[in-house]
């Protein structure tokens, strides 16, 4: 039953339609993820990859749509639910190499010309460090070798035009600082 739900919710997510405005089926399959998430033995990290990729497109190269109130509500409540997802999978396994592997998937975004897709991931990036610090069993005894990257791409963008970029990439250094003092006191 585990193999056909995989593949089932694999094969919605990785087709989801590429329109520019949202859709619920969207919320549906991060819900699904967070679920699945916590099925032993876990998702394997390649399948894991695939469905992030699509559900992060999905949510940050979301348009602004035609109604700017309703698109902002459906926005809210896809960044909450990605927010969710990304929780359900990080607390699963709570470790530096867990967060690594999530932090990839969203810093990725960084990268975009679209500030719009630049806020969100940097948003997103934020709140993943801030909730790895609140874990009480988070586990940082593996390697973190990508810490180094994810300081520099977090402070490349503190000088960012964008006030929100600036702001939400100095609490991110924040919090992976915080996490570094944590790994480095075990």
């Amino acid at each position: 039953m585990r193999f056909y739900l995989l593949g089932v919710s694999q094969e919605l997510i990785e087709n989801l339609p590429l329109v520019p405005e949202p859709t619920s089926v969207i919320s549906s399959s991060m819900a699904a993820v967070c679920s699945l998430s916590k099925l032993k033995p876990p998702l394997a990290l390649e399948l894991e990859s695939r469905l992030l990729r699509a559900l992060v497109y999905s949510v940050f190269a979301m348009g602004t749509g035609q109604d700017a109130t309703h698109f902002q509500a459906l926005y809210n409540t896809y960044l909450q639910g990605l927010d969710t997802m990304l929780r359900c999978l990080l607390t699963e396994t709570p470790t530096t190499d867990k967060l690594q592997h999530l932090l990839e998937h969203v810093h990725f975004w960084l990268q975009s010309e679209n500030t719009q897709e630049r806020v969100r991931a940097i948003q997103c990036s934020t709140a993943l460090l801030q909730f790895a610090t609140s874990l009480p069993r988070f586990d940082t005894s593996s390697d973190f070798p990508k810490a180094g990257n994810f300081v520099l791409q977090l402070g490349l963008y503190i000088s960012d035009p964008a006030n929100d970029i600036s702001q939400q990439a100095r609490s991110g250094l924040h919090w992976l600082q915080r996490l570094l003092l944590q790994r480095r006191a075990t």
